[in-house]
C-alpha cells in the first residue's frame, strides 16, 4: 500500500512504511554503536588482543559519526535525500560486513570507521527527510518515532546482539545488522512519500535547494551558524546532551554502589529509563498540539530539578523508579523537539542544519564523560546531578531566548521561521 501524501492538498495521511524504514535504519546504526560493549571480551579473544584495544573501536565509531555528519549530511541539500539515505545505508552495510568478516583489529577498526561515517550521514539526513516529506501536523510524531528507535536499540538491540554473540558468535551479530541495513535500503528505494511541490524529488538534484548547486558548503555552513535561532538551538542541543550524557554515563556506577555489584536491579533501573525514553512515540503528538517551542522550554525547565532529584532519591527505590522513568520521558521529548525545530528552520539548508545538530550531539557524547568523570570520582553522584542540572538550565535559557526572538520576529511581520536562513541569504545577495 502506498504511503504517498499530497503536500498541495494537505492530505492527513501518515507515511507508515517510510517512517518504519527510517526507524529501522536508526535502530540498526544505534545497535551497531552500542552492541560492542557486551562483545568486547569475545572480540579481543578472536583477535588475540586486549579488551582495552578493542574498546577503542567505540571511540573510532563516535569520531567517525561526527565527521560523517559534518562532511556528508549536507550533501542531502544538493541531491535527493532518498538517494543520500540509500547510499549512507549501503556504506553502513559494507562497514558492518567488514566488521563481521574481519581477520584482525585493523580491518575491524576500518569497518567501524566506515559504519560510523555512514551513521553520521544517515541520521541527520533521516531527520531532514522527515522535515521535507511529512506534513507539519505529523512531523513531531514522526520525529518521536525516529528518536524512540535509539531507546529501542538500547532496550532490545543490545541484549539481542549480546545473546546472539554468546549463543553463536559475535560475528553473527554484525552479520544480522548488515542484513537489516540491506532491508532498510531496499524499502527506502521502493516506498514513495509525497512532498511539497517545492521539495518534490522528481524535480531532480535541485529538489531540496534550488540554489544549492551554486552554493559552497562553507557558505551554507556560515549561514547556518549566523542564523540566530539556529545557533541558539544547536547550542541548547549541545548543553542538553552534555548534561544528559554526563549524568547517564555514571548512572550505572551509581546504581551499582546503591544495589551492590552483580545485582539485577541496576539493569532493571536502566531499562525503566529506556522505557521512559520510548514514550516520545506518544508524547510527540501532544507537542504538536500545544506548541513545540513552549513545550521544549517547559521540559528543559523540568529536567533540571529531575537531575538534582535522582541522586537524592536513590535510596528510595519507588521514588527512583518514578524519577528515572520521568527523566527518560522528558529527555526523549526534548531530543524530539530540538531536532524537529531545527529541521523546520530552513528548507534550503536543512541537511546542513541537522549536520550541526548531529555534530553537537556527538561532541556532547565525547565530552560528557571526559569533563564530568573527575567530578563524579571526587565528589560523587549528588554533585554530578547539581552540575548537570546547571548545564541544563543554560539550555533552558537559550531555548526561551530563541522562542522570544521568534515571537518578536512574528510581531514585526517577519517571514515564518521556516524561511529564516533563506531570508538572510537573500539579504546578503542583495
Amino acid at each position: 500500500m502506498s504511503d504517498r501524501m499530497s503536500g498541495e492538498e494537505g492530505v492527513a495521511r501518515f507515511p507508515v512504511l517510510t517512517v518504519l524504514a527510517l526507524m529501522a535504519g536508526i535502530f540498526a546504526v544505534g545497535s551497531e554503536e552500542l552492541v560492542v560493549s557486551p562483545l568486547l571480551v569475545d572480540m579481543s579473544t578472536s583477535f588475540d588482543t586486549t579488551v582495552a584495544i578493542m574498546a577503542l573501536s567505540v571511540s573510532v565509531y563516535g569520531i567517525s559519526t561526527a565527521v560523517g555528519a559534518l562532511l556528508f549530511a549536507p550533501l542531502g541539500d544538493r541531491f535527493s535525500r532518498r538517494l543520500s539515505l540509500t547510499i549512507g545505508m549501503a556504506a553502513f552495510v559494507l562497514g558492518t560486513l567488514m566488521c563481521a568478516v574481519a581477520g584482525g583489529p585493523g580491518v575491524f577498526f576500518t569497518g567501524r570507521a566506515l559504519a560510523g561515517l555512514a551513521t553520521g550521514a544517515f541520521v541527520p539526513t533521516a531527520y531532514a527527510f522527515v522535515g521535507d516529506h511529512i506534513l507539519y501536523q505529523h512531523r513531531a510524531k514522526a520525529m518521536g518515532i525516529l528518536v524512540s528507535s535509539w531507546s529501542i536499540s538500547l532496550v532490545l538491540g543490545v541484549p539481542m546482539g549480546s545473546f546472539i554473540g554468546q549463543w553463536a558468535n559475535w560475528r553473527w551479530t554484525f552479520g544480522l545488522l548488515s542484513v537489516l541495513g540491506v532491508f532498510v535500503a531496499f524499502v527506502l528505494l521502493l516506498a514513495r512519500t509525497g512532498a511539497r511541490p517545492a521539495d518534490a524529488e522528481t524535480q531532480g538534484p535541485a529538489d531540496d535547494a534550488p540554489s544549492a548547486p551554486a552554493e559552497k558548503w562553507v557558505r551554507s555552513a556560515g549561514l547556518v551558524l549566523l542564523a540566530p535561532r539556529v545557533g541558539l538551538y544547536v547550542l541548547a542541543t549541545f548543553l542538553n546532551m552534555l548534561g544528559f550524557y554526563g549524568m547517564y554515563t555514571f548512572l550505572g556506577s551509581a546504581l551499582q554502589y546503591r544495589f551492590g555489584e552483580g545485582s539485577s536491579m541496576t539493569g532493571l533501573m536502566i531499562l525503566l529509563y529506556g522505557l521512559g525514553f520510548a514514550t516520545s512515540f506518544i508524547t510527540g503528538r501532544w507537542a504538536d498540539r500545544l506548541g513545540k517551542e513552549r513545550v521544549l522550554i517547559g521540559l528543559l525547565g523540568g529536567l533540571a530539578p529531575a537531575l538534582v532529584a535522582i541522586p537524592l532519591v536513590a535510596a528510595w527505590t519507588p521514588l527512583l523508579v518514578v524519577c528515572l522513568f520521568l527523566w527518560g520521558s522528558m529527555q526523549s521529548l526534548v531530543v524530539t523537539l530540538l531536532s524537529t525545530l531545527l529541521s523546520e528552520s530552513s528548507q534550503q539548508y536543512r541537511g546542513t542544519v541537522l549536520a550541526f545538530y548531529s555534530l553537537a550531539t556527538n561532541l556532547a557524547v565525547a565530552l560528557g564523560a571526559a569533563l564530568l568523570g573527575p567530578l563524579f570520582t571526587r565528589y560523587g553522584f549528588t554533585a554530578l546531578g547539581w552540575v548537570c542540572a546547571g548545564i541544563t538550565l543554560v539550555a533552558f535559557a537559550l531555548s526561551a531566548w530563541a522562542h522570544r526572538r521568534g515571537a518578536e520576529a512574528s510581531t514585526r511581520g517577519a517571514e515564518a521561521p521556516v524561511r529564516t536562513l533563506e531570508t538572510e541569504a537573500a539579504g546578503r545577495e542583495d
